[in-house]
């Protein structure tokens, strides 16, 4: 075909130089593939083709040549096909040849496969045949051993049960217990074999041998145990050595029950002078008595020193023994508590407890375990602080504690009492239990310790302890609070008033005494009037610490570096960290969540007395005008009372940054993660308390420096419709100068830095809002009295500008700030203080349009506001409020 192509465009090319080129087919001249498509599209035209070839009848000369080339190309294209057909007919039987020769070669490959597997399957059950063989006579071997083996063992454990037998018989028990382990580890071999006869009458034998040398043990020792018999004979105290080896090699509860009944001798022994019912003791089973029964066990353990030297070492029969006769001990002690109840005396308790903790500290360093130390001068501060306590303050907390209280703690107590007796009970009859919970908590050596084995039957009879500590306190912050001078300095006052000062304070601490007292009764369930005055052992311990506001600024001020804190904080604080250190030594369990509940009481209570200090002196500064015919007096009086808001914002935060603290370690020295989680609760509520004062006292000293000023009241009162010229700033404005400047040095003073900063923005913000107020509640307002408020309200502006530097350069040369004011206060300050000049430069403005002047001046401002404005411009009262309605319509109209 292509061939074909070409013949056609040749004589088109040659038309084409004869002139008639326009008549070739389109894009003859792009190659043959442009043609092939020609000819080969279904539009295809031959007769437009033909008509293009040639055009007109000159073209028609090249006809003949063209058809010659036609036919040419006919022939040559029958002759490809001819040869394509006849190559095709002998590819395919060449491609079938070759097709049964591959099946051929497959088949003889499968043949030879069949072969390899059935040589592969003989290969295989020859080699079954010769591993059978092989492990036949491996097992063959394998028994073969076996059995040399257990013949030569099974004479073994002849030999030595023969042997056994005749060292039992007479009573050689270090032969005996190296035969035992012997045997044993031979008579292990045969545990599978105990109906073979000959086994079974050899397991009978050394069963028999283990009684006679169980009983010949446990008849040696009950004849010999003895401290004369064991310490004067040699002979015999080797026999109980050689026999103690023996009951390690029979089974542990032989052990067990040698051990039980040596320590119940021991018991019987203790329980027969100490216990309460049956004990012949007397006067020394009671608690005032416990260390008669700790000087008992000392004594006991050191004059049968060697007898107990027979044991091995890992038996630890003393240890057993020690702990055995604590927990008895703690038996009789709780059984004791419970009789007596409430009733018993706080000190005497004290007292045994301090005791029980030193004699288990004893213990501890006697047998070298993790809790033993020096406790020598540990007890001696014990003792002390035991002995500081007079009778009267005991016997007033005696009187308190009666069985007023309420049902569901009655309830309980009686409830923990039955439980109790009841493990008391177990524990008296037959064999003394305490030796089986020791020997319970022996077994873990690594947290071996007697501490907490006997004092742990105090802890639910610590309730008074707790209540006297918390009295302690209680009077502590009373005379604390009767001490502290609030910062006054009392230079200006006269005698009467500060005669007159004296007595109210006195008031006001009476009340406060009351209160604490009140509330102390009541949490006790008793309403005894407590004696007052400091307690030996508290107020002595703290005597000079609260005398004054400088007195601990040291302890009390070191957080921060600057602002000064009460003097009665810090000893407050001492005296709590006396007290929990007092009581962490005697226990770490629930005694010691009482008491930290009654750290938060007190802390609270404190805080409720700062509270209302620093409200009479708010409401002192805010009442300041009620005594201005005392000028000379008052200015000393309310500098005090800056100085004393000071002071408490200060100690508020500062007691609310200790508190934190102070719950840290309770939980650290608490033992259970369960009263851990209890102490979060009453930090967060002291601290709130806390928290709650420091803001409290910032209002009340922010309010009271702003009504010192006397601006708002001087704006009020002044005429302004009557002014008829501007001249400098008023009056009032230089008094709120000399108030503001003298509260800022003040409060800079005493205040810490950050607190200092909070203080002048609030303060800002309180002139800046009571200006407002004050100019929306004079009566008139002319056009020179609003030019003139406005010049007073730039002029409170730079005041309330330059407020946290008061005092640069003169009060404060060495730490100035150097003139630099916060962004912060900046901003807040012109924004507060912009509405002041809103509102002025809208009462400067014509009446006619005040309404859209109000609108783009004060675009927050309250329709309740444009009716004031519109009445100090002078419209009618009914006009102003037609106004206002007006601009409510507009400002619901445009959705605002």
């Amino acid at each position: 075909r292509s061939h074909a192509m070409e013949d056609v465009r040749a004589p088109a090319s040659g038309a084409a130089l004869a002139g008639h080129g326009d008549a070739e087919p389109s894009g003859s001249g792009s190659g043959d593939g442009n043609d092939v498509s020609a000819f080969a599209s279904p539009e295809f035209d031959p007769v437009g083709f033909l008509n293009r070839l040639f055009p007109d009848e000159s073209s028609l000369a090249g006809v003949d040549p063209l058809l010659q080339k036609l036919r040419l190309r006919v022939r040559r294209v029958d002759d490809e096909i001819l040869n394509a057909v006849r190559s095709q007919s002998t590819g395919g039987a060449r491609a079938k040849a070759d097709l049964e020769l591959a099946q051929t070669a497959i088949g003889s490959l499968e043949h030879r496969v069949k072969d390899i597997k059935k040589k592969a399957e003989t290969s295989e059950a020859t080699v079954r045949d010769i591993c059978a063989d092989v492990k036949k006579l491996d097992f063959a071997k394998k028994h073969l051993t076996s059995t040399i083996t257990s013949l030569r063992r099974l004479s073994m454990l002849v030999a030595a049960v023969d042997q056994l037998e005749r060292f039992a018989s007479i009573r050689a028990y270090k032969e005996s217990a190296n035969l035992l382990d012997a045997v044993n580890e031979l008579a292990a071999h045969f545990a599978n074999y105990s109906d073979v006869p000959k086994v079974a009458e050899l397991k009978r034998r050394r069963d028999d041998c283990e009684s006679a040398l169980r009983a010949a043990v446990f008849e040696d020792f009950h004849v010999n145990w003895q401290p004369s018999v064991v310490e004067s004979d040699e002979v015999v105290s080797v026999r109980l050595r050689d026999a103690c080896l023996v009951v390690d090699a029979l089974d542990p509860k032989h052990r067990e029950a040698l051990t039980g009944d040596l320590t119940n001798k021991e018991l019987t022994g203790y329980a027969s002078v100490f216990d309460k019912s049956t004990g012949a003791g007397g006067e020394s089973k009671g608690l005032d008595q416990v260390e008669r029964r700790y000087a008992w066990v000392k004594r006991t353990l050191k004059a049968k020193d060697t007898m107990y030297g027979v044991f091995p070492e890992h038996w630890r029969f003393p240890q057993l023994l020690c702990m055995s006769l604590c927990k008895l001990t703690r038996a009789h002690l709780a059984e004791l508590l419970d009789a007596e109840g409430r009733t018993a005396e706080v000190q005497t308790v004290l007292s045994a407890m301090h005791k029980t903790v030193a004699f288990e500290r004893d213990l501890d360093e006697h047998f070298g375990l993790k809790g033993g130390v020096s406790h020598g001068a540990s007890h001696a501060r014990s003792s002390s602080s035991v002995s500081d306590r007079s009778d009267s303050t005991h016997d007033a907390f005696g009187a308190a504690l009666g069985d007023d209280a309420d049902a569901a703690s009655a309830v309980r107590a009686k409830h923990a009492a039955k439980k109790r007796e009841s493990r008391l009970a177990e524990q008296k009859g037959g064999r003394a239990l305490p030796m089986d919970s020791a020997a319970e908590a022996l077994r873990d050596t690594s947290t071996l310790s007697f501490r907490n084995v006997v004092s742990s039957c105090f802890e639910d009879h610590l309730g008074g302890y707790v209540d006297m500590e918390e009295r302690q306190m209680v009077e502590e912050l009373e005379r604390l609070l009767l001490s502290e001078t609030w910062g006054a300095t009392n230079g200006g006052l006269g005698e009467r008033e500060s005669s007159e000062s004296s007595q109210l304070s006195d008031k006001k601490s009476a009340g406060f005494q009351n209160t604490l007292k009140s509330s102390i009764a009541a949490r006790l369930g008793t309403a005894e009037k407590l004696p007052g005055g400091s307690k030996p052992g508290s107020a002595g311990d703290l005597a000079g610490l609260g005398g004054g506001a400088h007195s601990v600024a040291a302890v009390a001020g070191a957080s921060d570096g600057s602002g000064e804190v009460l003097g009665s904080a810090g000893a407050v604080f001492l005296n709590i960290k006396k007290v929990f250190k007092r009581c962490s030594n005697l226990t770490k369990g629930k005694p010691l969540l009482a008491l930290h509940g009654a750290f938060s009481r007190v802390l609270r209570a404190y805080a409720a007395a700062l509270r209302q200090n620093a409200e009479d002196a708010g409401s002192f500064l805010r009442d300041v005008s009620k005594h201005s015919n005392k000028t000379r007096d008052v200015s000393h009086r309310v500098a005090d009372a800056v100085v004393k808001l000071c002071l408490i914002v200060n100690t508020a935060e500062w007691c609310q940054e200790t508190v934190g603290p102070l719950g840290e370690s309770m939980r650290r020295a608490l033992n259970s993660d369960a009263l851990k989680q209890q102490v979060t609760r009453d930090v967060d509520a002291t601290e709130e308390a806390f928290a709650s004062l420091a803001g409290d006292a910032s209002a009340f000293l922010v309010s009271g420096a702003e009504a010192r000023t006397e601006l708002a009241r001087k704006i009020a009162a002044t005429r302004w419709d009557v002014l008829e010229t501007v001249g400098d700033q008023s009056a009032h404005v230089d008094a709120c100068a000399s108030a503001l400047t003298s509260a800022a040095v003040t409060a800079r003073r005493v205040l810490r830095k950050n607190t200092f900063v909070f203080f002048c923005e609030k303060l800002a913000a309180a002139v800046a809002v009571s200006t407002y107020a004050a100019i929306l509640k004079s009566r008139r307002v002319g056009e020179f009295g609003a030019q003139q408020l406005l010049l007073d309200v730039q002029s409170v502006k730079t005041l309330l500008l330059e407020l946290p530097l008061a005092g640069d350069g003169l009060f404060f040369s060495e730490t100035a700030s150097s003139g630099v004011i916060s962004r912060t206060h900046q901003r807040l300050v012109e924004r507060e203080t912009g509405k002041c000049e809103a509102l002025c430069k809208v009462l400067m403005s014509p009446l006619e349009g005040i309404r859209d002047t109000f609108g783009a001046l004060l675009p927050d401002g309250s329709p309740a506001d444009f009716e004031k404005v519109c009445e100090l411009k002078g419209m009618k009262k009914q006009d102003a409020a037609h106004a206002a309605q007006t601009l409510r319509a507009v400002r619901a109209a445009q959705g605002r």
